[in-house]
């Protein structure tokens, strides 16, 4: 089921992510990032996100346990003015493989759709094949690669789909 994020599920999101980034980044992102350190940081950054309402949060619960989280909103490439952004699309291990992701990314289409918006965007790692094989299945294409400095030091596709 999905449903918006609620405080009460914000640790839970927080080791999703963490976990995704340790296990699917690990040997083409930044070290520090993956480390211990890095996570606890990320997990700060999310925290404060999460609290300000910046972007809209919403999550896969299942069995009264998350198992994926959804981030989206307006995006911030300039090149792109109008356009929805998938910021973060995360899952855990037990819930990969079983249409959970596609069904996150539909619903975010679909906000996408009420909000007014004609395009999506997603930014994924160049060195993450899984997660541009998953957006071209679901019709997204990439239209710009970038190298992301720090704090990333990888590269970075852009996929966009025309809603």
């Amino acid at each position: 089921m999905i449903r918006p994020l609620e405080e009460a599920g914000w640790d839970a999101a927080i080791e999703i992510v963490n976990g995704c980034w340790r296990s699917l980044y690990a040997g083409y992102v930044n070290p520090a990032l993956l480390s211990g350190d890095g996570c606890r940081r990320r997990a700060v950054q999310l925290e404060r996100e999460f609290r300000e309402g910046r972007r809209a949060q919403y999550v896969w619960e299942e069995d009264g346990r998350v198992l994926g989280l959804l981030s989206a909103g307006d995006t911030a490439d300039a090149d792109r003015p109008g356009a929805f952004e998938i910021w973060r699309l995360y899952l855990a291990p037990k819930a990969r493989g079983r249409g959970i992701g596609g069904q996150l990314l539909d619903y975010a289409e679909a906000l996408a759709r009420a909000g007014g918006h004609r395009e999506t965007l997603v930014w994924a790692f160049r060195e993450n094949l899984g997660a541009l094989r998953f957006y071209e299945r679901h019709g997204y294409r990439a239209n710009r690669t970038a190298y992301l400095a720090e704090p990333y030091l990888a590269c970075g596709v852009r996929l966009a789909k025309s809603l």
